[in-house]
């Protein structure tokens, strides 16, 4: 029986000496490699977020909050004027030409209205532009020079002595222009 614990205890020690002995160098190969590994894996993902879409900005979110009330008063004003709006627009010689067609409850044309149309880039401000409407007796029409294809949000904003009587916030996908 104890030569049967010998032969028992001596195989279990020769397992334990197939391993490689565990050394200062190999315990600082092993944290250089992790840490390595996880450096990289947090470098990879920083650049993928500082990379990609940004989100929403705002550049006072604070002042954004005190004037919700006057848009929705502005709002509710505008459902009260019954307008009917038509908007196209078209690309042409590096832009984007946009007509607009105002009209009242009684489909008369609205007339004496300053006009702005605002083509705001989803990711970057500095491609923004905007466009004047000029009323040319019927639809009032302008040309924003800058807009390239792709995706767009276009701001259309009508007011008249000051007061803002029409605002609408569309998104808009325009394609290659072909010529």
């Amino acid at each position: 029986m104890k030569a049967d614990a010998a032969i028992l205890d001596r195989s279990y020690l020769r397992r334990l000496e197939l391993g490689r002995k565990l050394t200062g160098r190999g315990v600082l190969v092993w944290m250089v490699v992790g840490f390595g590994v996880m450096f990289a894996a947090n470098f990879a993902l920083i650049y993928i977020a500082l990379s990609t879409l940004h989100g929403e900005e705002l550049e006072n979110p604070y002042d954004a909050s005190q004037v919700y009330n006057q848009h929705l008063a502005e709002a509710r004003a505008q459902d009260q004027l019954g307008w009917s709006v038509n908007i196209s627009s078209r690309q042409e010689n590096g832009g984007v030409r946009i007509v607009a067609d105002f009209r009242d409850r009684q489909d008369a044309t609205v007339d004496g209205l300053e006009v702005k149309a605002r083509f705001l880039h989803p990711f970057d401000r500095a491609q923004d532009q905007e466009a004047l409407l000029a009323n040319d007796g019927g639809d009032y029409e302008g040309f924003a020079a800058g807009v390239h294809s792709g995706r767009w949000q276009l701001e259309i904003v009508a007011s008249r002595n000051g007061q803002v009587k029409f605002r609408s916030e569309n998104k808009l996908t325009l394609s290659e222009a072909q010529e």
